[in-house]
């Protein structure tokens, strides 16, 4: 059947828009229903993944955040499939992922399936739910807000927003928001405060669904390999049931409501956040900027704020941050894209008492510099080519800027559809920015940054604010208990479990089998093709491909280098060393953390001469996209060290001659190490007041020795080693003390059998892929003489403490003022075996519990307990991990997870044929998001050959492998693995929370029978006290 001309005779959609990228592999069309005005735009580039996004304007004059919970309750069940769950429960059979996130001004939900079969299936079930959902008031009960039957808050929206809303970044632009928006729903939180989510009712969620979930305020975006014919086919039969455009047009949001204007003074706030160290603040400055559908100006406003913030070199890090006494830490900088588009600015970690000041210096900068004589006119341009790179770089990757395009298309775009191709198809905003004059610059520069006055937000910690919140919060849930009484509390408990059982009839089986199952062998993944050469022995090369042997024919005879190159096609390059950490003294590894700002170095050049590093990165910003020297490959491997270049084709040698400089010829200069170590320890108060920063340095501590890289790079571990070592170079013998160890640290790591070259490029664009590489061996080995015996890749299982090999009897607790939230881990051992029948056996095990609507969604997140909590195997390390995220009930998480994992390996509950085809499926979409483009696809075949050591062809067999594992696979599996990870005798517990949880949570994990440790986070840098009950750790 010819699905397209069908299409094409019996729809209403009508084509508005189409037209081919000129600058990527990529086509755009855009359909309207001129019966019902919903919107539809397909992009179409090369991927084994469909993206579906369902764009919704939402607009709301308040904090009720009615946006917000809609994005949840959309999920909760539809007029035509009335079963919470079903859209997911569908989805993990279909090799999909949903997801959704709501904005200031825009709900978008997410729909991501490996091939277009799944996608099509699941496209009608989704927009049943979006635009009809059935918004229950069980629904609503738990997934919004309630009381349990302690009296605690809980909800899933609620403990999503309590982790957030003292946060000082919420602070900061809730408050920006408010002083620069008056008229428009631009001043709203669509989350929704806590205070309002426990009064929203649900017929005011209702009420906001109908007036704004209609099809004219929708558009549906979709990329990837679709069959065009069969998805008009499919839009057109459901277009044919929704309602017809009412009489009265709709009201478009934002752009039919009254506009706010820049502020014509300045306005400077102050606010609190609660903290017990009140050490550093944070300062952000918001302006509104230009009308954001003028790109050339929208793309000028983004240059001058990278040109204020981005690199060392940017104007406030080089006056406020790159300096003796530092005021802050970082400066950054993020855009809103509203019609009018949103600018803001941030400094990190401003001490406290220069916060008050602080902004003036920063206005006065601005004013000084904003001159023709004073403006860095080569860097803006230089920005600006930068800038052109990166988005031809991410635009041949994916089609997610294309896909961000579309969303702000279909909320600010032209009612005919005429601005999508205007905006889109070609780059011509960086083409004019290439012809403006310095004066043009100035003129930007002060019109949308002087002129145009800011709303300044200073936000303060305040311990008093801490302690308020806390004996608050002591006294309502005390207040609430006492006005319940017993009988109170167990309608409270009775309640919450009605509504449950409400929401969780089970899906008629008949149901689910309609639909079926889309066929796995359908899904293409994107090939690659693996090269090895020079001492690379991990791969055998396939001596029959063309472009292998094209290569191997550039290579040099007796090739010293460790090389794996992936083909693919590509405008853009990028350039991987990998180095092992295990070559350094073990006592020299923490001043690895002064090597890895390498970057940061001025570097000396061959004639003698000093190339300054704000020169130097400059330098490198010319040639190429980005340039990292960091920890880890890929956050897998944490014992490794990782140069990482990210280039167009053409700077290839440019590239590798680079390498040997940074490598090299860098500096250790006196001023740059000072700043490094006094940023280090100003950034801790805001280490501190991170859950999840916290518990990582607390596993960091705890799960591996002092060989370890990931420990000696734990600012928060080694806070004590940066004052040392700032107190030691204050003298001129302290200071070549630690060149000489840096020096001595740099020979032990850069060496030519300590090199793993991971290399993707497009050989047809380069010319000399191997032979390149001559020249550095060359220096290399003029300065280190003939290389040795490849290093060994280093291993993780290697540097784990005894803690981290045993993973038995113990919890660790640490107490984080800054946060609402609780985080937990437990672990328990498994093999260290990538590729045994057991590994696999895992990672189908781990998905069964963790996927969307699975066991934990069901116990934990359906409850409202947490808002994440999920199961998964890290081979490297050894261990199965079950973690919760932002949980407002630990004690609670970790009972319901421990139940559910006991009933269904004891056969309380039954392992249906339903829930492990989801587990598979899931693993499969895991897989194929993944390998999403070439890069991806690149990267995980260097994995899979040259460091898990799993093969060529391991998704493949992962695939084979999950497929025939049976329901006895799986009690097996979790009876000797997952049983484990809720016994304290055969298991480790890792613990983030308030301290007003303190007291609670180590008596029932004492009385579980961990031995409980406890960590406080004191306001004091130089004050860190351990506790525990028992002993010391």
């Amino acid at each position: 059947m010819n699905y397209l001309r069908r299409a094409m005779q019996t729809s209403f959609f009508k084509l508005e828009s189409n037209f081919k990228l000129d600058y990527a592999p990529c086509s755009v069309k855009k359909w309207r229903s001129s019966r019902t005005g919903l919107e539809l735009t397909l992009i179409s580039q090369k991927s084994p993944i469909v993206n579906g996004y369902f764009a919704v304007g939402t607009e709301i004059l308040d904090d009720s955040g009615c946006p917000h919970t809609l994005e949840h309750l959309v999920f909760m069940g539809s007029k035509k499939y009335p079963y919470k769950g079903l859209l997911d429960l569908l989805g993990n059979m279909a090799f999909s992922v949903t997801n959704a996130w709501t904005a200031t001004d825009q709900t978008v939900y997410t729909l991501t399936t490996a091939g277009w079969d799944g996608f099509r299936m699941l496209l009608p079930v989704y927009l049943d739910h979006i635009l009809y959902p059935k918004i229950t008031d069980a629904a609503c009960y738990t997934e919004v807000y309630h009381l349990d039957g302690e009296a605690k808050d809980k909800g899933v929206v609620y403990s999503e927003m309590q982790a957030i809303e003292n946060q000082p970044s919420f602070i900061q632009g809730l408050t920006a928001q408010r002083t620069l928006y008056k008229k428009s729903g631009y001043k709203s939180e669509t989350g929704g405060l806590t205070k309002n989510l426990r009064i929203l009712k649900n017929d005011e969620i209702r009420k906001y669904h109908s007036e704004n979930y209609r099809p004219d305020n929708l558009c549906i975006i979709i990329s990837g390999p679709v069959d065009e014919g069969e998805l008009l086919d499919v839009m057109t039969r459901v277009d044919s049931e929704l309602d017809s455009l009412p009489a009265v047009p709709r009201k478009r949001p934002f752009l039919d409501s009254p506009h706010d204007e820049p502020l014509t003074t300045l306005v400077k706030k102050t606010v609190e956040f609660p903290d017990e160290d009140e050490s550093s603040s944070e300062v952000q400055f918001s302006w509104i900027g230009p009308d954001g559908r003028d790109l050339v100006m929208d793309q000028a406003v983004d240059i001058l704020c990278k040109y204020f913030t981005s690199t060392a070199v940017s104007l406030f890090s080089q006056h406020f941050i790159e300096v003796d006494e530092p005021l802050a830490t970082s400066s950054d900088f993020y855009s809103d894209s509203f019609l009018k588009t949103g600018i803001n600015i941030q400094f990190s970690n401003v001490p406290t008492n220069e916060a008050d000041t602080f902004p003036e210096k920063v206005l006065k900068l601005m004013n000084d510099h904003c001159d023709s004589k004073k403006l860095d006119f080569k860097r803006l341009r230089d920005l600006v080519e930068q800038s052109r790179r990166k988005y031809l770089f991410s635009s041949e990757k994916s089609p997610d800027s294309a896909i961000n395009m579309a969303i702000f298309e279909a909320l600010y775009g032209n009612a005919d559809g005429s601005s999508l191709e205007q905006w889109l198809k070609d780059l011509h905003e960086y083409d004019k920015l290439l012809t403006w004059s310095v004066d043009k610059w100035a003129q930007t520069y002060k019109k949308y940054f002087l002129n145009n006055k800011p709303c300044i937000v200073v936000a303060k910690p305040s311990a008093k604010l801490y302690s308020k919140l806390k004996q608050e919060n002591e006294k309502l849930i005390g207040d609430r208990r006492a006005k319940l009484g017993k009988n109170g509390l167990k309608d409270l408990e009775r309640k919450l479990q009605e509504a449950e059982a409400e929401n969780e009839k089970p899906v008629p089986k008949k149901i689910i089998d309609k639909f079926g199952q889309p066929n796995p062998s359908k899904i293409e993944f994107i090939k690659t093709t693996p090269i090895a050469a020079g001492l690379n022995k991990d791969l055998v090369n396939d001596s029959s491909s063309s472009v292998v042997q094209d290569i191997l024919g550039d290579q040099p005879a007796n090739f010293p280098l460790y090389v794996h190159m992936e083909n693919i096609e590509s405008n853009f390059a990028i350039i991987n060393i990998l180095f092992s950490s295990e070559v350094i003294d073990k006592k020299y590894l923490p001043y690895s953390n002064i090597l890895r700002n390498l970057l940061s170095f001025p570097l000396r050049n061959d004639d003698g001469t000093l190339t300054p590093y704000d020169e130097l990165i400059k330098q490198i910003n010319q040639d190429m996209l980005g340039c990292v020297f960091s920890s880890s490959f890929q956050g897998s491997f944490a014992e490794l060290f990782s140069l990482k270049m990210t280039i167009p084709a053409e700077n290839y040698v440019k590239a590798i001659d680079w390498c040997y400089k940074l490598l090299f010829k860098t500096e250790f200069d006196k001023k740059r190490i000072l700043i490094t170590l006094r940023n280090a320890i100003n950034r801790l108060p805001e280490v501190k007041r991170s859950g999840t920063v916290m518990l990582g340095s607390l596993m960091n501590k705890v799960l591996f020795t002092d060989r370890s890289l990931r420990k000696a790079n734990d600012v928060y571990q080694n806070q004590q080693f940066f004052r040392d070592l700032l107190k030691q170079i204050e003298t001129d013998e302290g200071f070549e003390k630690l060149v000489s160890i840096l020096e001595k640290v740099r020979s032990q790591m850069f060496d030519l059998a300590n090199m793993r070259v991971f290399v993707v490029l497009d050989h047809t664009k380069i010319e000399h892929p191997l032979s390149s590489w001559e020249s550095f061996i060359k220096k290399v080995e003029e300065k280190k003489g003939l290389p040795g015996k490849l290093v060994p890749l280093p291993l993780t299982s290697n540097v784990l403490s005894l803690d981290g090999l045993n993973k038995e009897k113990k919890c660790f607790i640490v107490t984080t003022p800054g946060s609402d939230s609780s985080y937990m881990y437990l672990q328990t051992k498994v093999p260290f075996e990538y590729d045994s029948k057991d590994a696999f056996k895992i990672i189908l095990g781990a998905e069964f519990f963790q996927c969307v609507e699975g066991p934990f969604w069901k116990a934990i997140r359906g409850t409202g307990l947490a808002y994440g909590a999920n199961m998964y195997k890290n081979f490297e390390t050894g261990q199965l991990t079950f973690s919760i995220y932002r949980g407002v009930d630990t004690q609670k998480c970790y009972e319901a997870a421990r139940k559910v994992v006991s009933d269904y390996s004891n056969g309380a509950l039954a392992i249906n044929d339903e829930m492990k085809r989801a587990a598979v499926s899931s693993v499969v979409n895991m897989l194929t998001n993944g390998q999403s483009n070439y890069f991806e696809a690149a990267t995980a075949e260097f994995f899979n050959i040259n460091l898990s050591r799993r093969g060529q062809d391991y998704s493949k067999r992962l695939m084979n492998e999950i497929s025939s594992i049976s329901t006895d696979d799986l009690l097996y599996i979790f009876n000797k693995y997952f049983i484990p990870v809720f016994d304290p005798s055969r298991s480790i517990c890792f613990i983030s929370c308030n301290p007003a949880q303190e007291e609670s949570t180590t008596k029932y994990f004492k009385n579980i029978g961990y031995k409980v440790f406890v960590e406080h986070v004191s306001p004091s840098d130089e004050d860190n006290v351990d506790v525990t009950e028992e002993s010391k750790l």
